[in-house]
């Protein structure tokens, strides 16, 4: 039991590299002696620091981002700063020996959103708070171009699977609005989830968000 219970701090922090655990351990008030490998951080920080004063320091860890100037490009999309949106979504696992990583595809006209996960159960919970980082669009034929079971590409793909060979772990519709993200998903239910962006990190200065469940 006590496993589970640090599961999801244990997720969050390893997100981070050692100098961030660093800074994200004195900024939730802890006085403890850090060991020097980032793997014996995490458990000790996972055992004297709390779930919640995690998620409360994280968004304190990097600056806000300065405004663009007028005509530069932009890093990528930014979820907290669209329009709103709806369409189809899926939710993917990269292959059965890594089923934790996962993807989240979310349609967008011709294209799709990608959301990567380090925690795809944690996400489809939908109790625990996540990372999620966003990366290139993916062509809309992505979206149900994976497997329901061994041997067995979905009935809607309009591709054959990537060489990842992922499985699609829940399917339905979600709604982005005001950085509220909320999913209809056929064996998950519904899920909602805060959008609060917290960096954008190479390569392709990629945007970092965390997901904080709506209850």
């Amino acid at each position: 039991m006590q496993g589970i219970s640090l599961e999801p701090a244990r997720s969050l922090l390893q997100n981070f590299t050692y100098g961030e655990l660093l800074k994200l351990a004195a900024r939730a008030g802890s006085r403890l002696k850090p060991p020097r490998s980032r793997n014996k951080l995490i458990v000790l920080m996972t055992k004297h620091i709390s779930l919640d004063e995690v998620v409360d320091t994280v968004p304190a860890l990097f600056p806000r981002p300065r405004s663009r100037r007028p005509g530069a490009a932009a890093a990528g999309l930014r979820l907290d700063r669209l329009p709103p949106l709806h369409g189809e979504v899926t939710v993917q696992a990269y292959s059965q020996a890594h089923p934790a990583l996962g993807h989240v595809l979310m349609e967008h006209g011709a294209r799709c959103i990608v959301l990567g996960l380090r925690n795809t159960p944690l996400f489809l919970e939908n109790r625990w708070p996540v990372i999620a980082r966003g990366a290139a669009t993916a062509p809309h034929s992505s979206l149900y171009a994976a497997f329901i079971r061994r041997g067995r590409i979905h009935p809607n793909a309009e591709a054959p699977p990537p060489r990842e060979r992922p499985f699609i772990l829940d399917s339905g519709e979600y709604q982005l609005r005001n950085a509220r993200l909320r999913l209809e998903l056929t064996h998950s239910g519904p899920i909602s989830f805060l959008v609060t962006f917290l960096r954008n990190r190479p390569p392709g200065r990629r945007p970092e968000y965390l997901l904080e469940p709506i209850v």
